[in-house]
């Protein structure tokens, strides 16, 4: 059972600190406004990533194997990784004052934190394999059990870095200027657009192409 938890906090962490749309808005986010805004983002994530666990390790999973589904949800990622490059893009070219104070934006970091996780089509395929391998660990343990641990642990080990990022972005703020900052939020609008082509591209593949070439088929053998 220890060994579950461990694995899961460790599991948690790793996923959380992958590169991705996520953590490049946390950075910009929290080097501009300091570690509240960068902790709600990635926090709204992790809430994010719950949500896609619940569903990937019950039933309701099933749902998002029809066609319709995925492309639609794909479609609603893509847009949303589109809408926050332009909006780095645009960040990168106004006056920058790092002394803003911007509380009121703190709901809507959590917000988009939220919208980031949940607009990725494919959180449920990796916690619908992930299910399906702690099912198999610690024979004698009940299933609900091992889930609720993994579940705990995941959470536990993606908080820490919730934390841990945004501390230290926060703490990395003070050796920021305003012409570094702006380079950054360049940078961060080119990876955004950059997730976004490649989520548009595994849509694509894994969805419409298959739904294309199913029906050249039927066409072809008619």
């Amino acid at each position: 059972m220890i060994g579950l938890i461990i694995t899961a906090c460790l599991l948690g962490f790793v996923y959380s600190a992958a590169p991705g749309a996520v953590n490049t808005e946390a950075l910009r986010r929290g080097l501009q406004r300091g570690f509240v805004p960068s902790f709600c983002v990635q926090i709204g994530a992790l809430i994010g990533d719950l949500v896609w666990a619940i569903i990937g390790l019950t039933g309701l999973a099933l749902i998002f194997h029809f066609l319709d589904v995925q492309i639609i949800l794909g479609v609603a990622g893509v847009t949303f990784l589109i809408r926050m490059a332009w909006l780095s893009f645009l960040d990168a070219r106004k006056p920058v004052d790092l002394n803003w104070n911007h509380s009121k934006k703190e709901q809507r970091d959590f917000v988009t934190g939220v919208v980031f996780s949940l607009a990725n089509p494919f959180g449920i395929a990796f916690w619908g394999g992930i299910g399906d391998g702690f099912a198999t660990q610690i024979v004698g343990m009940p299933l609900l059990d091992k889930l609720v641990f993994l579940f705990l642990g995941f959470s536990v080990g993606a908080f820490a870095w919730c934390i841990g990022i945004s501390a230290l972005v926060a703490w990395s703020r003070q050796f920021i200027g305003e012409k570094l900052l702006r380079g950054i939020f360049t940078v961060s609008s080119l990876a955004m657009a950059y997730f976004a082509v490649e989520m548009l591209w595994t849509l694509i593949h894994s969805t419409v192409y298959p739904m294309f070439s199913h029906r050249l088929r039927l066409k072809s053998s008619q």
